[in-house]
């Protein structure tokens, strides 16, 4: 028995969230989605990404390869973004960018770091949850931070070092915070090898361990019929205990009017945060 709940999408199945955002009682919503890049002033595509992130009708975005404009709704107000890497990107882009309905900090311990990092505490009703919004670097980066040169995963694994490090450090420091990290992991994690390296995904599933972190979207999506093709390398992984609690959503690359918004799907994760359920945190055990 698979231990979260599903739900398939092929564009957007809104039947679980038209309660509306103000009106859900208990279930926080999640959502990850590498937007590749929208241009600014795009006529097209920009905007119907953020169609797609209304149906979506999440709480909380971490949206990848993103500009500091691309809010996902006008309800979305509170913003945080890894710092600008120049060397990588214009100055307006960022590989990280959290939107939040609700007031957020972003955490100085760890800092937000250029690479693709960035951890923010968002003040929910059910009490504050860390967010921590990740791009593990691709297969072919090129140089290391100090502007070394890099053979191909080099840069990646030193990111999972990284950042594994900074998720262990964040579960020890916030005790009473629940926490939640998403974002391009650039590594499929279903089992099938489509993209990433061993030593990666291994460094990932211990480094989740060691912060009290269970990954829900570690399943092949193609094979299980929730997504037409290809295996998931965005991920949503929450703090333990909410793993049960979990309802995965996907919605395609493609939308119903055959319109192309990304080359990454949608990945979204609605939590049952019914206090009857569960209590918000649960101690990790070291």
């Amino acid at each position: 028995m698979v231990p979260y709940g599903w739900l398939m999408v092929n564009n957007v199945d809104t039947s679980s969230c038209g309660r509306g955002l103000d009106g859900l009682p208990g279930r926080l919503r999640i959502a990850t989605w590498n937007v590749e890049r929208p241009k600014p002033r795009g006529w097209k595509i920009p905007p119907a990404q953020r169609e797609r992130m209304a149906e979506v009708n999440a709480h909380i975005w971490v949206l990848t390869e993103t500009h500091v404009d691309h809010q996902p709704t006008p309800a979305h107000t509170h913003r945080a973004f890894s710092p600008p890497h120049p060397e990588r990107r214009p100055d307006h882009e960022r590989w990280v960018g959290i939107w939040s309905r609700w007031p957020m900090t972003a955490l100085t311990d760890p800092p937000a770091h250029r690479r693709g990092s960035l951890a923010v505490e968002v003040a929910t009703p059910w009490g504050p949850v860390i967010v921590y919004g990740t791009v593990l670097a691709w297969a072919n980066e090129r140089h290391f931070d100090d502007g070394q040169p890099a053979r191909m995963w080099e840069v990646h694994h030193a990111e999972v070092d990284r950042q594994c490090g900074e998720w262990a450090s964040i579960a020890r420091n916030h005790p009473g915070s629940p926490l939640v990290v998403a974002g391009d992991f650039n590594q499929d994690r279903d089992g099938s090898g489509w993209y990433g390296t061993n030593p990666a995904r291994k460094a990932v599933t211990d480094g989740l361990a060691a912060a009290g972190l269970e990954c829900v979207t570690a399943f092949d999506a193609a094979a299980e019929g929730r997504l037409a093709t290809g295996h998931l390398v965005d991920h949503i992984c929450v703090s333990r205990h909410w793993a049960h609690l979990s309802t995965v959503e996907l919605a395609e690359r493609i939308d119903i009017q055959g319109r192309r918004l990304s080359d990454h799907p949608t990945v979204t994760v609605e939590i049952d945060l019914d206090p009857a359920l569960i209590p918000l945190v649960e101690p990790i055990v070291q």
